[in-house]
């Protein structure tokens, strides 16, 4: 084995190693994206839902009505 083969062969190895490396990373990356995302969309959901109950209560209290929702 001469030494263009072994310094071959080294920068194959470091090429997989860093693109495992890498898609780990980016893997991880986008998986905390997500989450944050979902997180947001969730706190989002949650303001809207209660300005909509918010308004309805407020209508329900206005025109007298108590059904016990």
């Amino acid at each position: 084995m001469t030494l263009q083969d072994t310094l071959r062969e080294l920068a194959d190895k470091a090429g997989y190693m860093t693109a495992i490396g890498a898609g780990t990373f980016a893997g991880w990356l986008a998986n905390n994206w997500l989450g944050l995302a979902g997180v947001l969309i969730a706190a989002v959901g949650l303001m809207v839902n209660w300005y909509y109950n918010h308004k309805r209560l407020k209508l329900q209290e206005q025109q007298g009505g108590d059904d016990g929702r």
